[in-house]
C-alpha cells in the first residue's frame, strides 16, 4: 500500500518547483520564440498579400497607360491621316485651278490666233481665189 509520509510531500513541493523553475527557463522562452514565429510567418504573409494587391494595382495601372497610349497614338494618327487627305485635296483642287486656268489662257490664245489666221487669209483670199481661177479658166479673172 502507499503510505503517506514526508517524502510525498517532499516530492510535491520538488515537482511544483521544477514546473515552476521550467516554466521560467524553458516553456515560456520557447513559447516566446514560437509566437514571434508565427507572428513573423503572419507578417510576411500579410507583406505577401499587401505585395500581391501593389502588384496588381501597378499591372492594371500599367495596362491603362498602355490602353490609353494606344487610343492617343490612334487619334493622333487619325488626326494625321485626316491633315494629310486634306492637303491632298487642296493641293489637287489647287492644281485642277491651275490647269483650268491654263487650258482657258491657251484656249484664248488658239481663238486669238485663229482669229489673226482668218484676219490673214481673208485679206489673201480675194488674191488667191483670182490666182486659183486664172489657172482653173486658163485666162485671167477680174
Amino acid at each position: 500500500m502507499i503510505e503517506l509520509n514526508w517524502t510525498i510531500l517532499i516530492q510535491m513541493v520538488n515537482f511544483l518547483i521544477l514546473i515552476f523553475v521550467l516554466n521560467k527557463v524553458l516553456y515560456k522562452p520557447v513559447l516566446k520564440v514560437l509566437e514571434e514565429r508565427d507572428e513573423k510567418i503572419y507578417g510576411g504573409q500579410q507583406k505577401i498579400k499587401d505585395l500581391e494587391e501593389e502588384t496588381r494595382q501597378m499591372l492594371k495601372h500599367y495596362t491603362e497607360k498602355i490602353y490609353k497610349g494606344r487610343i492617343d497614338a490612334l487619334e493622333a494618327k487619325n488626326v494625321a491621316k485626316k491633315e494629310a487627305v486634306s492637303k491632298t485635296n487642296d493641293i489637287i483642287n489647287e492644281a485642277r485651278a491651275k490647269a483650268e486656268e491654263i487650258t482657258q489662257q491657251v484656249r484664248s490664245e488658239i481663238v486669238q490666233e485663229v482669229g489673226k489666221a482668218k484676219k490673214e487669209i481673208e485679206s489673201d483670199l480675194a488674191s488667191i481665189a483670182a490666182s486659183i481661177a486664172q489657172r482653173v479658166l486658163g485666162r485671167e479673172v477680174a
